[in-house]
């Protein structure tokens, strides 16, 4: 193996070579070409930092071309920015810059075995150096990428798997699964061609354009998630945003509000968060734990337990509703008969309108006021049962 030499030095060459020059190890049949002007090599130093740290020496942008077939990537960059895109045709191309303290710079390793390319630089593992990689690959590679610390940005790729220590981290366009954990870190995500399963560890989440599962934690970043066939979300105090997610959705927010515009059946534990629900083809199931909790346009079971919270449900049409408000007053509005309703509220008030009749009606204001406005039959076939055990109740027409 040969370090690539540069075929001019500038005048200072004598004095810098043993301290910044660029170290390139060849291994396998790795062929790499230097791009463009090697005599306007230089290094630069900064000033010496403070806390007693040796001066920082950053080295220029180095362009390389991998010759071989490319299929895979594994890069590290120990800190600094990793950036992977794609083009239809020709050679991986590498943008490395290399910044370090100490008296030599690292040495860049850029291997390819059947198809994987890897880049790393592994003395940064235990000194104080990085290296910023900006590859350019064929559409479909697969990328892994650990940034620890550094942003990562990753483009029009294959399958992915970031890890990004803290670093943001943006995709989209991939045509296979993505996988994030950004320990603190930003995520957006857009147009990912299967599962997505994201871990901010704290850092917002915005993700759309799911074509398979979207697995969300947050722990306590706010998610925005939109375009997935199902989606499961832990917010871990975050609120959450969830829209046209075309089958079942699970969201646990542990006291971050929760708005869902959209879905299929959806399941929701909002953990003291108030809850909005709105389009939902399939059931809806809410603990609020004292949030209150507004739902329009369900079609499915309703069943909701607000915690001392308010609900207001309107254009129901769920087949059967069960409520229990905890103290908080509960309004429910059915667009299309139910076939069985029953309210509990605490203490609170009650409001139900219905279509149609009869009903079979059980009324228990627990001695406040009552008011049963629709036509009722002990034998119908439909019933409705509400308990206020205080709060005001009233049952009329819809």
């Amino acid at each position: 193996m040969q370090p690539l030499a540069n075929s001019a030095k500038p005048d200072n060459y004598g004095r810098q070579a043993a301290s910044g020059r660029w170290i390139w190890i060849l291994s396998g049949t790795l062929a790499l070409a230097v791009i463009g002007s090697l005599g306007s090599w230089a290094i630069v130093r900064a000033s010496r930092p403070p806390d007693g740290y040796g001066p920082t020496t950053v080295l220029p942008t180095r362009m390389v071309t991998v010759t071989q077939p490319v299929s895979a990537l594994n890069v590290q960059s120990y800190g600094a920015p990793i950036r992977v895109s794609t083009e239809p045709s020709g050679p991986v191309t590498i943008a490395e810059s290399i910044s370090y303290n100490g008296s030599s710079a690292p040495a860049v390793t850029h291997t390819v075995s059947h198809g994987l390319l890897t880049l790393a630089a592994p003395a940064c593992a235990n000194s104080d150096c990085s290296v910023s990689f900006g590859v350019t690959v064929p559409a479909g590679v697969t990328v892994t990428a650990t940034s620890s610390g550094g942003s990562v940005t990753v483009a029009r790729t294959g399958a992915a798997n970031i890890d990004s220590g803290g670093g943001p981290v943006t995709a989209g366009g991939l045509s296979g699964a993505l996988s994030v954990n950004a320990e603190g870190g930003g995520i957006t995500v857009s147009s990912v061609d299967g599962v997505a399963d994201l871990d901010s560890g704290g850092g917002p989440i915005n993700a759309a354009d799911i074509t398979g599962k979207l697995t969300v934690h947050a722990e306590g970043g706010g998610v925005t998630a939109s375009g997935a066939p199902t989606a499961s979300i832990d917010s871990g105090g975050g609120p959450v945003n969830a829209a046209s997610i075309d089958g079942p959705l699970w969201v646990n927010a542990e006291g971050g509000g929760v708005t869902v515009t959209g879905a299929g059946a959806t399941q929701v534990d909002s953990g003291g968060g108030p809850v909005t629900a709105n389009t939902i083809r399939g059931p809806l199931g809410v603990t609020a734990e004292g949030g209150g909790v507004e739902a329009n346009d369900v079609t499915g079971t309703l069943n909701v337990d607000t915690g001392g919270g308010p609900l207001s449900a309107t254009d129901i049409a769920s087949p059967s509703a069960t409520v229990n408000g905890d103290g908080g007053g509960v309004t429910v509005g059915f667009a299309t008969p139910p076939t069985s309703v029953r309210v509990n509220t605490g203490g609170g008030d009650a409001s139900v309108s219905v279509p149609g009749g009869p009903y079979a009606v059980i009324a228990d204001s627990g001695g406040s006021t009552e008011s049963v406005l629709i036509a009722t039959d002990p034998g119908a076939a439909r019933s409705i049962s509400v308990s206020t055990d205080g709060g005001n109740l009233q049952i009329g027409p819809a």
